[in-house]
């Protein structure tokens, strides 16, 4: 996603524009994970560096943003700077950070989370870059990279499976069977509560409440569709 402050980013130059473009649009094909650019470097940057403000600390994807950033910079002979903060930092300071000088891309989410900035006027469509990279993505992952206004706001570079573990020798000492259909999932969340258990708990504790809502996310997503859970995000569905 591009990001701009409070400044465009086509102030920063034509040139400029294609560096953080050519950067996503790289690092679209070799990851295939959420970027987005912005204009923040201000008055006096180097040119010939690309700020990326990252939020993927841990060493696996700081290793994979790497190898893309490696990537562009033999490519381009372009340097890139990275700011790496940790996830939880970066997602509770993104607003303060886009209204002030955030790097030239940065790392976010998709869909809704990406609109609301997008039409607050702290990003900037990257409409040039889906022109070239766009053959390589579904129409899904379009729509969610996409603002209201019907501009590209975002690069797409990794996507993850969410999944529900069970515990088979609870099921067997209950008699529980293994659940095919949302209906029947329901029902044996229902029973394992009469049951004096708690049916579904998340792996992730200290109360990161962003897991629970992706949780929900699919589920919506699966069980009612893209528009409806839109809709509901935007407040124009009722959450009861």
């Amino acid at each position: 996603m591009t990001q701009q402050s409070r400044n465009p980013l086509a102030a920063r130059g034509p040139s400029r524009r294609r560096v953080t473009g050519g950067l996503m649009g790289l690092g679209a094909a070799a990851l295939a994970a959420p970027v987005l650019t912005a204009c923040g470097g201000g008055p006096g940057a180097d040119p010939k560096t690309v700020t990326f403000g990252s939020n993927g600390a841990d060493a696996t994807p700081k290793k994979a943003y790497a190898t893309v950033t490696d990537a562009f910079t033999k490519k381009s002979g372009l340097k890139v700077k990275t700011n790496t903060v940790d996830h939880d930092t970066f997602q509770k300071s993104i607003t303060t950070y886009l209204q002030g000088t955030p790097d030239d891309v940065f790392t976010w989410f998709a869909g809704y989370r990406m609109q609301y900035f997008a039409k607050k006027n702290l990003a900037t469509p990257i409409d040039d870059v889906w022109d070239k990279i766009g053959g390589g993505f579904s129409d899904a992952a379009k729509q969610l990279s996409k603002g209201e206004d019907g501009k590209y706001y975002f690069v797409p570079l990794y996507n993850y499976p969410w999944a529900v573990f069970y515990r088979k020798s609870v099921f067997e000492e209950r008699g529980y069977e293994v659940p095919g259909k949302w209906s029947e999932f329901v029902a044996l969340a229902k029973k394992m509560k009469a049951d004096g258990l708690s049916p579904v708990t998340s792996g992730y504790g200290g109360g990161d409440t962003w897991s629970i809502l992706g949780a929900f996310d699919y589920i919506d997503l699966r069980a009612n569709g893209y528009d409806f859970h839109m809709s509901l995000l935007r407040g124009e569905t009722s959450w009861t």
